[in-house]
């Protein structure tokens, strides 16, 4: 006989207020707001405020519902938090860029936003392989509609391709993982999975569905050697959502593989340690040199992206929990930091008929004062350079290692750390250096200005007091490591 799930609404109410706005969202576009785009921008924003709001009776609550699909605690809420606002700020960033680029199917476009969130809110919160599944699926079904939204621009084309053929290829295999698990252990449920594992034989039969699973998860972080679709994703999706996903998606990822690894399966912690080792220092070296000789903004920040995903690797390697918070703090700060970044990208594009090439940059600081001293700023905080948060989330991480004995990949580290200053510090030199190609001010909407405030004065303020958001992801990861 089939059990229904006990289902506590004050538990799942932010991802059900969200799924409703989001069908709300498809059937005012269809019968009342027709491609009315700020309309239906500022209707997904209140959808997504509201399930924020949601959140905050569930601080200090911990419970399960959907069974124990779906899990309430401090880990769980504090991604939730971070998706919603980056959805927020993503679309802020694309009601002027949906607009201009005359964008069919707006509706679409931001219920897409909302049903990606949706799908990283559940892989956060879940502590059940099917439900991460059904998440990371969600998730990168809406991924792969928005990369391709420039439907008549070839790049945008080659995007998608490459990212659904690779994507489904990558859940495939790690669905083929998740299935080798529960068929040698019985169970999909985490903790369960994790008091199977007993008998030798049992290790050693799932130790093919642990590989696969792991597989999977290092094309969802951008992790070499599952690397290779990030630079064409990056530079061939609409800006917002190349801003969207450097971080949302990844970070998602990264919250479910803390889960599954912690959770499930701490028993191959001495194997997957070494297999982090190697994925976080192969990461962090092909990341920074490949970014070294790009001329598209876009593309060069694509492969700074799989470097930070290789700095947040090293705490995996770690295992520790202070290495798990200092994931989370990573995490969180470099959501901050490359949304500000693809803000003034976006700003610069405007004024430049969407130009994505390094030398749009050039005098920046005498056309756009503002843009070029907050880029600088975001450059030495990707950096990891005080007095900015960039500092923070890599010092954590590499004290840890430290701490548990692993100093030489801290050291590496810091050496790939010195490499990415020649790529940020060359961004720096256009604005500041480089003569412009033109001597018009530049202009751009405000609501770019507005993000680019958000996040620099966050980048700026967790740089001096990084006290609050540590004392978060300290909370946030009681339980793992």
């Amino acid at each position: 006989m089939v059990q229904i799930p006990k289902v506590n609404y004050l538990f799942f109410g932010p991802e059900a207020l969200l799924i409703v706005a989001a069908l709300v969202l498809l059937l005012l576009d269809l019968f009342f707001w027709r491609q009315n785009n700020r309309r239906l921008a500022i209707f997904g924003i209140f959808g997504l405020v509201g399930a924020a709001l949601m959140v905050i009776p569930l601080l200090g609550v911990n419970g399960t519902t959907l069974g124990t699909s779906l899990v309430v605690d401090s880990f769980s809420l504090f991604f939730k938090m971070l998706f919603l606002g980056i959805a927020i700020l993503v679309i802020v960033l694309s009601v002027d860029y949906v607009a201009k680029h005359k964008f069919a199917g707006v509706g679409e476009y931001y219920t897409m936003l909302l049903f990606a969130t949706i799908g990283m809110m559940f892989m956060a919160a879940t502590t059940d392989l099917v439900m991460i599944y059904i998440g990371l699926e969600l998730t990168s079904i809406s991924c792969y509609i928005l990369a391709g939204y420039h439907k008549k621009d070839p790049k945008s084309n080659e995007a998608i391709l490459k990212y659904f053929i690779l994507g489904l290829i990558s859940s495939a295999i790690m669905l083929y993982g998740f299935s080798f698990i529960y068929g040698f252990t019985g169970h999909t449920e985490l903790s369960q999975i994790a008091q199977a594992l007993t008998g030798e034989s049992a290790k050693l039969a799932v130790v093919a569905g642990v590989v696969f699973a792991l597989a999977g998860f290092a094309f969802k972080v951008a992790s070499v050697p599952f690397h290779q679709w990030v630079p064409d994703v990056y530079e061939g999706a609409p800006a917002p959502i190349t801003a969207f996903l450097s971080v949302g998606p990844k970070a998602a990822a990264f919250a479910a593989l803390i889960r599954i690894l912690f959770i499930g399966f701490p028993v191959f912690a001495s194997y997957w340690k070494i297999l982090f080792i190697a994925m976080a220092i192969a990461s962090m070296f092909v990341g920074n040199l490949m970014a070294i000789p790009q001329t598209n903004i876009k593309r060069m920040l694509a492969y700074s992206s799989i470097a930070h995903a290789g700095y947040i690797l090293v705490g995996f390697a770690v295992a520790s929990n202070e290495a798990i918070t200092g994931i989370l703090l990573y995490i969180a700060i470099y959501a901050i930091m490359n949304i500000g970044v693809f803000a003034i990208v976006m700003a610069v594009g405007h004024g430049s008929n969407g130009g994505e090439d390094l030398s749009n940059f050039n005098g920046l600081s005498k056309r756009a004062p503002f843009l070029a001293i907050t880029m600088a700023i975001f450059m030495i905080a990707l950096a990891g350079m005080p007095p900015t948060a960039g500092l923070w989330g890599k010092f954590y991480i590499f004290a840890a290692a430290v701490n548990k004995g692993l100093w030489w990949l801290a050291l590496l580290g810091l050496f790939n750390s010195a490499i990415s200053l020649y790529y940020y510090v060359n961004v720096i030199r256009h604005m500041y250096v480089l003569e412009p190609t033109t001597e018009a001010p530049l202009i751009f909407p405000v609501a770019y200005k507005g993000v680019v405030w958000a996040t620099v004065l966050g980048t700026l303020i967790i740089g001096v007091m990084p006290g609050p958001l540590l004392w978060l992801s300290t909370i946030s990861s009681k339980g793992f490591g």
